[in-house]
């Protein structure tokens, strides 16, 4: 059948719509619910592309999902002058185009476009709140741009106002980043504005909030509205509270709206122009001595909130890691923290990143000649000026350790020495380490690698691993290569100097292991100690014996 007949016939089966003209092959001119429309469908051909519907000589004030710029198309000499506006019908990757049939592209655009002109008062709401950034900043009235960090998004919070250029920074007061007070030359990159006064104010009912768009500016009746609506209680009782106590010395001041829409935490910022200066409340002043609001584009930029969107688990935001160990795998292990959410950790190695590293170092050569604990701590804190990674270029010490246990809420070792992994069991066991230990290692050969969790609260430690059947301390028991592919394995660099040969696919299989373990151990699933062991085949509880009864360290046998 005819590409033009197809599309023709099918808008005809359409009571709501009558064909005004027939523009060329695959585009029409229709009408329908007293609004004309450019119907433009792709070519039989074109599988991949979505039926374009354009609003024509129509503001469309009050139908969401209508584009704000005016399109143009001058190869198409028989369109009809006029102004033509994107309708948005579809949600980005929401259709694969290619696995539908021709016939069944034309139905479901014309579908959408029915069901969006058909919607009542609350159903536009809520698709103007699904866009509510897009129609928000595109309509901003003012200058500045402004990025917004919170720590906690659900209370009432002073902020503090940075500007540089165009952009300002309104960040929760108690909040550190990393480089606000970054120079260029003597000049403060980042000035602190301190006559405006900023509030963050959480939203609590979302409903008859919608954002500006065309036709539709804000005015401070909309501000009124959130703080002191009579029929929905936009904000909660003890924001309310704070509002009717909080005193603003300032005449103007701005105030960082909060609230959830489709899952996500959005905010939006705005200036409120009072008439006075003077100590009065803030509700004083927004009820009865603002007269305009200003509104500003917007991104919200905290850790908190980039983690929320990919699904990071937000506990690991506020914890504390000390990581032993900046070589391959602790490289690997640190990047993937801070990816997850974790913005404070203490690093400590007192080796320098070598030619020999690189192809096993999660940054590569970069940081080359330099200690590896340092140059992991200078890549990581450039993610974002919330995280801070501490480097110790040392290796950490007995004393230190004991030391640092008591001041983070997890320790995680990457050390491949097992002398040194001994060691730091015995001294965490001894001193009562209260928080989760994760020893984490690989095996030469590149075959296999574990993770062991330790609470030392209850049986079970690296010791057990080393520990036979009648009390002596034997081989790590763990172990699942011989003695044989052991040797093999072992790369020989002069004066008993060696390098266990393996693979990177060993370190990104063990590091996948160790987060997924560091969110049991969050989600409070892992309490107990337990020996992991890492292939190819995936992750499973060890087959060997742990923990020992019998281990000298955390058993019931004494040390003799």
């Amino acid at each position: 059948m005819d590409n033009k007949i197809t599309v023709k016939e099918i808008l005809s089966t359409y009571d709501e719509i009558s064909i005004v003209k027939e523009i060329i092959e695959t585009v029409f001119l229709i009408s329908m619910y007293g609004k004309q429309f450019l119907f433009v469908a792709p070519l039989e051909e074109q599988r991949d592309k979505d039926v374009i519907v354009y609003l024509y000589n129509d503001d469309g004030l009050n139908i969401p999902h209508i584009m704000l710029e005016d399109e143009t198309f001058p190869n198409i000499k028989a369109l009809p002058s006029g102004k033509y506006r994107a309708v948005c019908l579809y949600d980005k990757e929401g259709m694969v185009n290619s696995i539908i049939s021709y016939e069944e592209k034309i139905v479901d655009a014309i579908d959408r476009l029915i069901q969006l002109l058909s919607m009542n008062k609350y159903e536009q709401e809520r698709e103007f709140q699904k866009e509510f950034m897009f129609y928000w900043n595109s309509t901003a009235t003012g200058k500045n741009k402004f990025n917004v960090y919170l720590s906690n998004e659900k209370n009432f919070s002073e902020m503090d106002v940075y500007y540089c250029g165009k952009i300002a920074r309104v960040i929760e007061r108690g909040m550190s980043l990393s480089d606000i007070d970054e120079r260029k030359g003597v000049e403060r990159k980042w000035k602190n504005h301190l006559e405006d006064n900023a509030y963050y104010i959480p939203i609590l009912d979302n409903r008859e909030i919608i954002p500006p768009h065309r036709g539709y500016n804000w005015t401070i009746k909309d501000i009124r509205n959130i703080v002191y609506a009579k029929q929905i209680e936009h904000i909660g009782s003890e924001t309310y509270k704070t509002l009717k106590n909080t005193i603003s010395g300032k005449q103007n001041f701005i105030l960082v709206f909060g609230m959830k829409l489709n899952n996500v935490n959005i905010v939006f910022v705005v200036k409120i122009i009072c008439k006075r200066a003077g100590r009065y409340s803030l509700l004083e002043k927004i009820l009865d001595d603002s007269t305009s609001v200003e509104t500003f584009s917007t991104e919200r930029k905290d850790y908190l909130y980039l983690n929320e969107q990919i699904g990071n688990d937000k506990n690991f935001l506020k914890m504390k890691v000390l990581v032993i160990g900046a070589g391959s795998l602790g490289s690997y292990v640190a990047s993937e923290m801070v990816k997850n959410g974790a913005t404070n950790l203490k690093i400590y190695d007192g080796d320098k990143l070598e030619d020999a590293n690189i192809c096993r170092w999660a940054y590569g050569g970069i940081g080359r000649g330099n200690n590896k604990a340092s140059a992991l701590a200078t890549l990581l804190n450039f993610s974002h000026p919330e995280i801070s990674v501490v480097a110790i270029d040392k290796n950490i010490d007995e004393k230190t350790l004991i030391k640092e246990m008591s001041q983070v809420d997890m320790i995680v070792s990457t050390v491949g020495n097992s002398d040194i992994q001994l060691e730091f069991n015995r001294a965490l066991k001894d001193n009562g380490c209260a928080v989760p230990v994760i020893f984490a290692w690989l095996e030469a050969g590149g075959a296999y690698s574990h993770i062991l969790v330790v609470n030392y609260k209850k049986k079970g430690c690296f010791e057990c691993l080393y520990t036979a059947e009648n009390g002596e301390l034997t081989n790590n028991r763990s172990q699942k290569n011989n003695e044989t592919n052991m040797e093999s394995s072992i790369v020989r660099n002069g004066c008993g100097g060696t390098r266990a040969a393996y693979g990177t696919a060993t370190i990104l299989r063990t590091t996948a292991a160790l987060m997924e373990t560091i969110g049991k151990i969050q989600e409070g699933e892992l309490k107990e100690s337990v020996l992991l062991d890492i292939s190819s085949n995936g992750v499973k509880v060890s087959e060997a014996k742990f923990p020992m009864e019998v281990c000298r360290c955390c058993g019931c046998m004494d040390e003799k």
